[in-house]
Formats: structure tokens, C-alpha cells, sequence
């Protein structure tokens, strides 16, 4: 007879779920994880830790540690102390997470740092994923160090703003690899009257110095002292300074260094624009800088003192720019008619700084009339006086004026009829504008209205002038620079060869032709003050009068 068993089976009540208050994704009382179907948390978590030392790699005790999560860290956040081995522990740190580590200490630099948790937290073995940054090293910051500026000149540069930065301040080693996190100390100081500024409350160059590494790794002081004006007089008595000093070079020289600022602008030497130059201005014939130029056939310095680029638009001012500050009221501005006998008052106007400065002209110069322009200026940075010459055009490039004949005078000679224009006695023509001239001399009528009047030659007169139609001229009041001269002028001039011409009784002409000679030859053309040639096809003329 057959025995037939009865297999009871468990009741599997609904609603009555294991409990996991841990959140290890076991349920509590398990103690064999091969007994249960292992399933990985829904939130998987992971720790952060690491040690704090200062430079002389002894534990710092109660330093705080926190964690910047996204936004998490407002409601829930994650903070901790060091212990007294300088050891600390983050947990529940959700896996994956990229977290910034915050270490501070009081008297000591602060550390920041970033580190990604590893995402297989919360596989098997459960929550296992560790972040460990390693040893942290903070450096103290209770000592100050100091710094003496002086100015250029050597004097104090009292009242100098400066700024420091102490970095690196701190190191950390990302399990067994050294890196360096972003740690510095940045503080703020005001020079005294000795010109000596001190910064409190930052790492010894000693501690520094610990921090180790070589080059810019290498722990030291970012410095930045801001441009110096002493006396608050509007001059800057010296410029600017930013320069890394290496904390070792302070340990040996006992943690201080006398610092000269450099000069406002330029003092170097060993170029052309060093010492004190006049580096920027809209009138080039001012011997300021060589431009370089595509025009094989003419030095820069030439094709500087074209009128075309010393053209001066009406109401506009000339811009002076000094490679070093001008001393206050030392600039001397002189501006000039072509022949140096009239003077015109300018306006000058220096800039906060003293080394950019303005000239106005007068409204009463008039358009393509060439201007001499002097300048003398005494460097405010070492004393050094320079005086620089050039010219302007009254003119702009935009609006070009055409060439016509201003007057045609005689100079009676001591010899002949007083009244008539005798052979011998010389002829001055004058042009609204300067003209360049070419070597082809140009070609002049005198005519009274018949067929065929004489022509001849006339030469360009730019002063000073040795023709002697020129002689009894009355001398130049103001000096001027003869090199400006050599390829523009509004004054020409020839000798009268021909019959005697009664003033009194006869209607004088004479006549600038230009028709004769430019047609065949481009390189016979004369040029106006705005860079145009002269047309072949131009003939000027202008009733003759007594000079």
C-alpha cells in the first residue's frame, strides 16, 4: 500500500515586507549574504576622507572639512572635524558624486580641492566606493612679511597700494600621486611714509618655502603694487609692478626686500625710443619714431614729413604722447607761420597722468598754410630736457582744396624807375596752399595782354631762402627747422629779364603754367598739400603787384 506525504508550504503574508534600517540593501537580521538574492540600493553611497598636516607633516587636529554637493549641502550638509591624528571621515556621500572639498583651519591657509567618488559604490561589497584625497599639508598664516618700494627716483613710495598672494599655501597627494589644490592667501596693504608695506596674516616665507616644488610651483609671494602717485600732484612717480618672488630668497635675506618700482612708462635702455621720446603724435614730422614704409625709394623719416600726413583738420587739436611723464608746467609749445616771422598762441592741456598732452591751434590759421611747430619738455622721471621740431598743414584729407595762385609781387630794385618793373628786379609768387615740387622748374608768364609775353623759370623759395631776391628780408623771429623744408613751400620766385613795364600805365599778369612739361613726364608733376598732382592742364594766374 502506497503512503502518500503532505507538503506543507509557507504562507507568504502580504503587506508584512522585511525591514533594512541601515540601508545596506539587506534585510536586518541576515547575517550570510549567500542565503538571500543579493539586490544593489537604489541610492548607492560612498565616503570621503583623507588627513590634515601642517608643513612640517604633524597632524592638525579639528580641522573642518565640508563637502560642496550641488545645492545638497544647504539642507543637508556634509561636515566633519579632523581628529587628533589629523584623519576624517565623510560618509553617505551619494556614488558618482563630484564633490568640492573644503579644509580650513583657524591661523591657518584654507584648501580647496575636488573629488569624484567612485560610481561602483553600493555594488558588492555595499557601499564601498571611497574618495580618498590623501595627505593635506596647510600652511600657518601667522607671520607678515614686508616689503620696501621705492620710486624711480629713489624716493619712498609712500601711500602705495599693494597686493599679495601666498601660493601655494597648501598641497594635497590624490591617493599616492602629489598634485597641488588651490590654496592661497591673498591680502591687501597700504606703503607708510618710509615707502615700506606689510602684510599681516600670512604664511612665513619659511612655511613657504616648506611647500617645496621649482619654478612657479614653487611656494612664494605674488606681488602687485599699483601705480604710485605720491604726492597727489596728478603725476605718476612710478608705474606699475607685478612680479612672483620665491619664499626662499626671503628666508635668506630674513624675510624682507627692497623693491624698485619701475618708471611710469619707458626707462630702459638699448632702443631706439628708450629714455624720455615723444612715442605718439598726429603731426609725424615731429622726429618722434621711424615708421617703416613699402616706399624703397625714400627713408621713413622723408616720407614722415610729406604734407599729406601732417595734415592738422581745422579745430582739431595736436595729441603729444611721452614715453615718461612731463614735469608739471616744463612743456614749452610753439607754433609758427611757414616763414617764422608770426607766432599763434596754442592752448595746452596735459592729461591726469602727464604724459599724453593737447595743443589747440587758433582758429585764425588758415587751410593749406604750413605751420612750424617746437616743442621743449623736461622728463618728470630723471630730469632730461629734449626739444623736438616739425610742421602741420592746415587741411583735411577728406575735402581736398584746389591749387590757386595767392599773389604775384615785384621787389623794386635801388636801381631803375621806381614804379616799373625792371629787368633784373625779382618776381614772388605765392600759392593758397604749400606745393611739392619737382626738379622740372616751373614755367611763369609776365604778360601785359600780348601775343606772345616772356616766360621763365621760377625756383621754389622756401625759407630761409639764399636767393638773393631774398636779401634785405627781414630776419625770422622764431627758429626754424630747415630740413622741413626740402620739399614743400607756398613761394616761388624768378628774376624779370624782360622789357620795362610801367605799373602805372599797364594792367601786370603773371601767369603759373603747368601745361608745358607734366603731360609727358609723372615725374614732373608737382603735388598739392592733400597728395594731388597738379593737373597738366593747369594755368594760374594772378595780377602783379609792389612788394
Amino acid at each position: 500500500m502506497k503512503k502518500h506525504w503532505a507538503v506543507v508550504l509557507p504562507l507568504l503574508v502580504v503587506g508584512c515586507m522585511p525591514e533594512d534600517k541601515d540601508g545596506d540593501g539587506i534585510a536586518d537580521g541576515v547575517r550570510d549574504p549567500d542565503t538571500v538574492s543579493v539586490v544593489a540600493p537604489a541610492n548607492p553611497k560612498g565616503t570621503v576622507s583623507g588627513q590634515v598636516l601642517n608643513t612640517r607633516m604633524e597632524p592638525l587636529a579639528d580641522a573642518t572639512v565640508k563637502l560642496t554637493i550641488g545645492s545638497a549641502t544647504a539642507e543637508k550638509p556634509f561636515e566633519t572635524t579632523s581628529d587628533a591624528s589629523g584623519n576624517f571621515l565623510l560618509t553617505n556621500v551619494p556614488a558618482g558624486a563630484e564633490v568640492l572639498v573644503t579644509i580650513s583651519k583657524e591661523g591657518h591657509a584654507t584648501l580647496r580641492a575636488s573629488a569624484l567618488v567612485p560610481s561602483h559604490a553600493g555594488n558588492i561589497p555595499i557601499n564601498n566606493g571611497n574618495a580618498n584625497i590623501g595627505a593635506v599639508s596647510l600652511a600657518e598664516t601667522k607671520s607678515s612679511v614686508s616689503f620696501s618700494l621705492l620710486t624711480p627716483s629713489g624716493y619712498p613710495a609712500r601711500g602705495a597700494k599693494a597686493y599679495i598672494e601666498a601660493v601655494p599655501a597648501g598641497t594635497i597627494a590624490f591617493n599616492g600621486g602629489s598634485a597641488t589644490a588651490v590654496s592661497s592667501v591673498v591680502v591687501s596693504a597700504e606703503a607708510d611714509s618710509m615707502g615700506i608695506v606689510t602684510f599681516s596674516n600670512v604664511p612665513s616665507p619659511a612655511e613657504l618655502a616648506r611647500i617645496g616644488g621649482v619654478g612657479e610651483a614653487a611656494g612664494g609671494y605674488r606681488l602687485w603694487v599699483d601705480p604710485v602717485d605720491s604726492n597727489g600732484d596728478g603725476l605718476l612717480d612710478a608705474g606699475g609692478y607685478a612680479k612672483k618672488i620665491d619664499a626662499s630668497t626671503l628666508v635668506v635675506s630674513g624675510g624682507s626686500q627692497m623693491l624698485r618700482l619701475p618708471a611710469p612708462r619707458n626707462d630702459a635702455g638699448g632702443s631706439e625710443t628708450a629714455g624720455f621720446q615723444l612715442v605718439a603724435t598726429n603731426v609725424p614730422s615731429l622726429h618722434y619714431v621711424k615708421l617703416p614704409d613699402g616706399d624703397a625709394n625714400k627713408p621713413a623719416m622723408e616720407l614722415q614729413k610729406k604734407p599729406l600726413r601732417n595734415l592738422l583738420r581745422p579745430g582739431e587739436p595736436i595729441y603729444l604722447g611721452f614715453s615718461q611723464p612731463v614735469a608739471r608746467e616744463s612743456l614749452l609749445a610753439l607754433v609758427a607761420d611757414e616763414y617764422g616771422r608770426e607766432k599763434f598762441d596754442v592752448i595746452v592741456t596735459p592729461s591726469a597722468a602727464g604724459d599724453v598732452y593737447t595743443l589747440m591751434p587758433p582758429a585764425s590759421i588758415r587751410e593749406g598754410q604750413e605751420y612750424n611747430i617746437i616743442l621743449r619738455a623736461t622728463s618728470a622721471y630723471d630730469g632730461t630736457v629734449r626739444t623736438w621740431k616739425g610742421y602741420f598743414i592746415s587741411g583735411d584729407s577728406r575735402t581736398p582744396r584746389p591749387l590757386q595762385l595767392a599773389s604775384a609781387v615785384y621787389k623794386d630794385g635801388a636801381t631803375g624807375t621806381v614804379g616799373t618793373l625792371d629787368p633784373g628786379e625779382c618776381i614772388i609768387i605765392s600759392f593758397s596752399q604749400v606745393v611739392v615740387f619737382s626738379p622740372t622748374l616751373l614755367d611763369t608768364i609776365v604778360t601785359t595782354g600780348e601775343a606772345s609775353p616772356p616766360s621763365f623759370k621760377a625756383t621754389p623759395a622756401a625759407p630761409p631762402s639764399t636767393n638773393p631776391c631774398f636779401t634785405g628780408e627781414s630776419p625770422t623771429k622764431y627758429p626754424i627747422d630747415s630740413t622741413n623744408f626740402n620739399e614743400a613751400t607756398t613761394r616761388f620766385v624768378f628774376t624779370y629779364s624782360g622789357t620795362a613795364i610801367n605799373l602805372t600805365t599797364n594792367t601786370v599778369k603773371v601767369k603759373a603754367d603747368f601745361t608745358k612739361f607734366q603731360s609727358a613726364d609723372l615725374s614732373t608733376y608737382y603735388e598739392s598739400a592733400w597728395g594731388s598732382p597738379v593737373s597738366s592742364g593747369t594755368s594760374l594766374e594772378a595780377p602783379l603787384g609792389k612788394l
